[in-house]
């Protein structure tokens, strides 16, 4: 748009931040929110451009706090036997050479805006440097968080990878940050974390994802132990904690702001346990359901209860093989899956796929609100004013794409 100031004029407008009117109107100074409220409230800009969408619902564009944008080529794929079969087939799919790997991120760069993102958190997977600087080259902000392996033996392999990657590559540049990933409990020691916390840089990692890795870290045994022996990253060094993962880890999240993905399995006392650290969690819902969490009769993933303890519960898309969205990678389909299987409040929603999201990465979340001030970005979709249905809940049982306003398009 050629003029610096719009006027839009909406079927209503929404944000996580309680900001819902309908009809409604926002002004937009090139990408800063000088008011957002009732039309009449804002009344006639004459030095702006207006532009009127009767039939849309426009809120701010959304924050993926988890994704692995490097394996978008694989595409969509079947789930097949145990979480360490997915794995090893997994391994054999993804892309190695840094060619491969800049097109996968490139083509899961492209499907996120679709998906109205315009702030993500990626896990740069295989040690590659690829995916933050195809990432700094993009319109999304976010944080890259290079993922690392290491456990018994190879931990202090690892802490030097870390440490030679980390000198090497700008930890802050433009929108988009260097983080660092110790992938999981299973797969790295204690060491490793400390190093990561030690790094200052953002922190994150898998947590009590599946039974299998609470079986290996409790007891030592389990599918997982194969799987390590098939990667060759097994050695008689590494020994069971006797403890839950998140219990075995709190001496390095009880201190170190980390965002957790998954935590589909974890017992009541770890409620208050993580609201008391600097913790957030990123939630897949559609994730979950690929790989049939819950098992074995365990309470449902714990999300809501996580909130109401003060929880920073965020929402993230994990890979495009779990996803049921080929054309787009959109933590939109995230919420609109919660919605219909748990009826969750589309406003709860809305600040998950967020203000939230922002939160748990370290930026301003006001960035994600329809407050005046700067703005990541505006989405629209479409809803019918005449539907006695609230548009907030037309949109979440629809499954159209969103469209730009203004943002990273």
């Amino acid at each position: 748009m050629t003029c610096p100031r719009t006027l839009f004029t909406v079927a209503m407008i929404a944000d996580g931040a309680q900001n819902s009117v309908a009809p409604g109107a926002i002004l937009l100074e090139n990408s800063t929110i000088i008011a957002a409220g009732r039309p009449e409230s804002i009344g006639e800009v004459l030095d702006a451009q207006r532009v009127d969408l009767p039939r849309k619902l426009v809120m701010p564009a959304l924050v993926n706090a988890h994704a692995h944008l490097d394996l978008t080529h694989i595409g969509p794929t079947p789930g097949v036997g145990s979480f360490a079969d997915w794995i090893s087939r997994l391994q054999s799919q993804r892309a190695s050479d840094d060619a491969g790997i800049e097109a996968s991120v490139r083509r899961g760069i492209d499907l996120s805006m679709v998906g109205g993102t315009a702030l993500i958190a990626d896990i740069a997977g295989v040690g590659s440097i690829v995916p933050i600087r195809t990432l700094r080259d993009s319109p999304l902000g976010g944080v890259s968080f290079l993922e690392v392996f290491g456990n018994g033996l190879r931990q202090t392999q690892c802490v030097e990878m870390m440490r030679k990657v980390t000198e090497d590559i700008a930890q802050d540049a433009g929108s988009v940050k260097l983080g660092l990933q110790p992938h999981s409990p299973y797969s790295c020691g204690i060491e490793v974390y400390q190093a990561a916390r030690r790094s200052g840089l953002p922190l994150s990692t898998h947590l009590a994802e599946t039974l299998e890795e609470i079986q290996f870290i409790m007891s030592g045994d389990g599918p997982l132990i194969d799987l390590l022996r098939h990667f060759g990253a097994w050695d008689a060094s590494i020994e069971s904690a006797g403890q839950h993962p998140i219990d075995h880890l709190e001496s390095i999240l009880r201190k170190t702001p980390c965002l957790a993905a998954h935590l589909n399995y974890i017992d009541d006392r770890h409620l208050a346990l993580l609201a008391a650290w600097p913790l957030g969690v990123a939630y897949c819902p559609r994730a979950s359901a690929y790989f049939g969490h819950p098992h074995h009769h365990h309470h449902p993933h714990r999300y809501r209860d996580m909130l109401a303890s003060g929880i920073n519960v965020a929402l993230g898309t994990d890979s495009m093989l779990c996803l049921d969205t080929p054309n787009r990678i959109s933590v939109l389909d995230e919420m609109r899956l919660l919605h219909r299987r748990d009826n969750a409040d589309p406003r709860l929603l809305l600040q998950m796929g967020t203000t939230n999201g922002a939160i748990a990465l370290g930026v301003e979340p006001s960035r994600f609100t329809l407050d005046p001030g700067p703005v990541a970005g505006l989405i629209a979709l479409d809803i019918n004013p005449d539907n006695a249905l609230d548009p907030l809940r037309q949109i979440l049982v629809g499954d159209a794409p969103p469209e730009w306003l203004s943002g990273p398009h």
